[in-house]
């Protein structure tokens, strides 16, 4: 009887096991994806006047604060759209945590504008040049 539980107890913890093999390869897929929809989205609206966009940021660093920026049109649904973006940093940051990311821990600075440029909304930082 002794024995049955201690194989019983083996299998269960052999197909824990299994399941956190391939997790970070999912994960790291599912956020993949998740940043592809997002930029999907920030570049289905061209842009023609800078007035007409914000910016959010986007990832979330190891050591805290976001990797980047990334802006938006406000013709689009924004308030669908940030809550991609917040749901997609909480999980960059989870992801980090859950598999001990390391990364630089620059501060990653706001832009200072945002232009159009050739159909395309673009994040000017400070000392930028166009």
């Amino acid at each position: 009887m002794l024995k049955n539980i201690i194989i019983i107890c083996l299998l269960i913890f052999a197909s824990c096991n299994k399941q956190d093999i391939h997790s970070k390869e999912q994960d790291e897929l599912l956020l993949q994806q998740n940043l592809a929809k997002i930029l999907e989205i920030a570049n289905s609206v061209p842009c023609t006047n800078p007035t007409d966009w914000k910016y959010i940021a986007l990832g979330q660093k190891a050591c805290g604060g976001p990797k980047s920026y990334i802006a938006y049109s406000v013709a689009i649904d924004t308030a669908a759209f940030i809550k991609m973006v917040m749901d997609y940093n909480r999980a960059d940051g989870t992801f980090n945590v859950k598999y001990g990311v390391n990364s630089d821990c620059a501060y990653a600075i706001p832009p200072q504008e945002i232009i159009c440029r050739d159909g395309k909304a673009q994040l000017l930082y400070k000392d930028t040049h166009y």
